[in-house]
């Protein structure tokens, strides 16, 4: 086996005084001495606890960001981190036939692929999820090789908290294999700590390994029960200020929950709608029934005044109050019904600042006219305070009916998937009029379902995978893009922008990204390996 390359980075295990300080978080050689800290409760508590600081900047704010750009739910003309070549469509066909193209360089494919090399630093958008998600991995992998030190000791309750560090990492691992094998080409099984390979696999055998660990983890679970000593070991590996709002001691019970919604959500979003089967959809109501539950408590990141993991500002609810950095974009608007009270309470066009229109010169697909009320204010997503906004880290009790409906209306119930639909928005009080029982067709029904997950699942990071699961990304020429869409524009010698309500809107995005050169340069893949490229 080789010693992590590219994938290790720097691996961390948490060895401090208080939860997530960042200070604790010290850079220890695995193969020191100081491994001996993990045969403690606390050293391996904090071991748990330094799963959270692995996601890093790369994922809390970058790998998210980048998820709502190319889902078209926010818009960013920046150039930063790779950022504005990712929401870059190849073309917006506006309702009297003028065609607005680029000002500057190609289709999203050509800049993103082109920028895909060391050489190109962090304007290299493919890495950062990568990078995220295998370090987690590698946490993980290494609270279960301490767990499998016969000098671990507990002061008390050892086997159930042996359990929950357990299953603690078998729920990292299956999450982190879930976003890899949902978003790259292909992929690596690392499984043992601070080792790689070069046997790159499909992303469907990396879901695969994700269920795997899944299953492992509700094996460790079933059977367990929560109560207070549960809770309080729990709450002592999450950062303190997660125990809040959504986030908290999730039971035993509410995490085989969590993995019933996720593993639905590995299914629903790695295979387009048209290559869904009967038997896929059927698997889809059988985990979402027994899916997460509407009071049902989970795995959040908030920020905070002090030793917080997103420096209080770098994540979508604090960087879309701020010029330039993360805007609404106006499909995700559209997709709002007349009425909807989340509408309402959440955007405004009041803020001095919009409407934004052809943002920093670099084409009128980066405008809108809408800025966000902030949760102070009654909104909903943002704030510059610390500590309000909260985004649901893997499942949610909305994504999971969300699903359950698609596959009830795909499987002939329509009025069944509607009432889901309807108790999504009673849930988030959209004050929407019901839509079951209305007599709509299964098209109308699954349109219905379309832009609720569209607004119902703002912030939960999937606008990507449906975009790409649906064939909005694909090319107009295939069948893909958008039409009936809403752009900005100010025709040529005017001063004023113009509303078109009927554009297409030609994406032709990526929908399958490559393995990153920074892993390739150092990892060459070996013979027999899964392609690693998309072209």
């Amino acid at each position: 086996m080789k010693k992590m390359k590219y994938l290790s980075l720097a691996f961390a295990m948490v060895i401090g005084a208080s939860a997530c300080n960042k200070d604790s978080l010290d850079l220890v050689n695995p193969n020191s001495p100081g491994m001996a800290s993990l045969q403690t409760e606390e050293g391996i508590r904090r071991a748990a606890l330094g799963v959270y600081d692995k996601f890093g900047l790369e994922y809390w704010w970058l790998a998210l960001q980048n998820h709502d750009l190319m889902g078209d739910a926010y818009f960013a003309s920046v150039g930063n981190f790779g950022w504005r070549w990712l929401n870059q469509p190849t073309s917006m066909t506006l309702s009297n036939g003028t065609v607005l193209t680029p000002p500057q360089g190609g289709s999203q494919v050509d800049e993103v692929l082109n920028r895909n090399g060391r050489a190109f630093g962090e304007d290299n958008a493919l890495q950062y999820e990568w990078q995220a998600m295998y370090l987690v991995n590698n946490q993980a992998n290494l609270i279960l090789a301490a767990l499998e030190d016969p000098n671990l000791s507990f002061s008390a309750s050892g086997e159930m908290k042996t359990n929950v560090l357990r299953a603690w990492a078998y729920w990292w691992k299956g999450f982190a294999y879930s976003r890899i094998g949902s978003l790259y080409i292909a992929g690596i099984i690392a499984n043992t700590l601070n080792e790689t390979n070069s046997d790159f696999v499909t992303h469907e055998e990396i879901i695969a390994e994700a269920n795997r660990n899944f299953d492992q983890a509700i094996s460790v679970l079933n059977g367990m029960q929560g109560g207070e000593a549960y809770n309080d070991f729990f709450t002592s590996i999450i950062p303190s200020f997660t125990n809040a709002g959504k986030g908290g001691a999730v039971s035993p019970q509410e995490w085989i929950r969590n993995i019933n919604t996720y593993k639905a959500r590995n299914l629903v979003v790695n295979k387009e709608v048209s290559e869904m089967t009967s038997a896929d959809w059927q698997q889809v109501l059988t985990l979402t029934e027994s899916g997460m539950q509407a009071n049902d408590k989970t795995f959040t990141m908030r920020s905070a005044l002090q030793n917080d993991l997103v420096s209080e500002t770098a994540w979508q609810p604090f960087r879309s109050t701020v010029d330039l950095w993360s805007h609404i974009s106006e499909r995700l608007i559209q997709d709002y019904k007349p009425g909807d009270n989340r509408f309402e309470r959440n955007y405004t066009t009041e803020y001095p600042t919009y409407p934004i229109i052809n943002a920093q010169a670099r084409g009128f697909n980066y405008s809108t006219r809408y800025g966000f009320i902030r949760i102070e204010d009654g909104g909903d997503y943002s704030t510059q305070v610390a500590g309000l906004a909260e985004i649901t880290i893997a499942g949610a009790y909305e994504e999971n009916q969300l699903m359950r409906a698609e596959a009830l209306i795909r499987t002939g119930n329509i009025d069944g998937g509607l009432e889901l639909i309807d108790e999504v928005r009673d849930y988030q009080n959209a004050q929407l009029d019901a839509v079951a029982g209305t007599g709509l067709t299964e098209a109308e029904a699954l349109e219905e379902l379309r832009s609720e997950r569209r607004v119902g699942l703002l912030n939960k990071n999937v606008a990507f995978y449906d975009a790409r699961r649906w064939g909005v990304l694909k090319p107009v020429s295939e069948g893909g893009g958008r039409s009936g869409a809403v752009v900005l524009y100010i025709p040529s010698g005017a001063t004023s922008y113009v509303v078109d309500e009927n554009a297409t809107i030609d994406y032709n995005y990526l929908s399958w990204w490559p393995v990153p050169d920074n892993e390739i340069d150092l990892n060459e893949p070996s013979v027999g390996s899964a392609p690693v490229t998309v072209r």
